[in-house]
């Protein structure tokens, strides 16, 4: 028997490439697929489901409203006397798993999940077979490949430099106003590929703040990662709390983006993206 499955893509996000990156391989397991198209309603997902007489019904959600979509469609089946396995993938973080098993969901696939796995889930539920042992995670965290600097935020950045070349022995390396961010930066490299910053505001009112409550003092660390957009958007999928949500100009011509400072313990923490592998600083 040719298992039949509906992929659904409900919500008002407009990215279905996921959804038809699954669709396509459960058509190459041999499984016959319904494909609900963008922006479906639950409804129409729940008609479509009993109409074509599927075996699973499988949904993709990057819009973070998977729990309440879970529990209508949930009710849409029951109204029509139906019981269909569910399976939902996408945007999906790891607290929201037993929450939405507890609605009555088979099986929840987050970000990075294999093909296969979801394949062989699906066919165990089309045929009533145990469901397979689920892939371990990927280890949790911020893949960084060093740190890349440590910030201190001054109001006179011509005077700091000063008595740091002093202190340091050692010439700034790097002077530039960053439009972006609104601040005169400036660096000092070290051997190891790590550096020292200062930034002092330009018309950054935020900065300006930090100035008027704390005077000259640490801002931010710094990590080095390679793919700052992937890193955020992992992030964002647990919860991480996050300032910005994808990369934006900084200094030296690098991307960069800020974690609110409640992830990581109280400390503002930067991500930088270097506009080419091994770069010089």
């Amino acid at each position: 028997m040719t298992i039949r499955v509906l992929v659904g893509k409900p919500g008002l996000d407009g990215h279905d490439r996921g959804a038809r990156v699954i669709a396509a391989a459960l058509r190459d397991a041999g499984m016959e697929v319904v494909y609900t198209g963008l922006r479906a309603s639950v409804p129409a997902i729940a008609a479509a489901a009993v109409q074509e007489d599927v075996d699973v019904i499988g949904l993709s959600i990057l819009s973070g409203a998977h729990e309440s979509i879970c529990r209508r469609l949930a009710e849409e089946l029951k109204q029509r006397g139906v019981e269909i396995p569910v399976v939902v993938g996408g945007i999906i973080p790891a607290g929201d798993f037993e929450k939405l098993r507890a609605i009555g969901v088979a099986a929840v696939f987050g970000p990075e999940s294999p093909l296969g796995a979801v394949v062989e889930t699906v066919r165990a539920l089309a045929s009533g077979q145990p469901l397979p042992e689920p892939p371990k995670a990927p280890a949790p965290g911020i893949p960084a490949t060093r740190l890349d600097h440590t910030a201190i935020c001054v109001k006179d950045i011509a005077a700091t430099i000063a008595i740091i070349e002093d202190i340091l022995g050692i010439k700034v390396a790097h002077t530039e106003y960053v439009d972006a961010q609104k601040v005169d930066a400036a660096f000092f490299d070290f051997p190891n590929g790590a550096a020292l910053e200062l930034v002092s505001p330009r018309g950054n009112a935020g900065l300006e703040k930090f100035l008027e409550k704390r005077g000259d003092a640490l801002h931010h660390l710094a990590l080095r990662v390679k793919d700052i957009d992937e890193v955020l958007q992992k992030l964002a999928a647990r919860g991480v709390p996050l300032i910005d949500k994808v990369g934006r100009p900084g200094a030296r011509g690098h991307r960069v983006a800020f974690l609110h400072p409640k992830a990581f313990g109280g400390t503002l923490l930067e991500l930088v993206e270097a506009h080419e592998e091994g770069a010089s600083r």
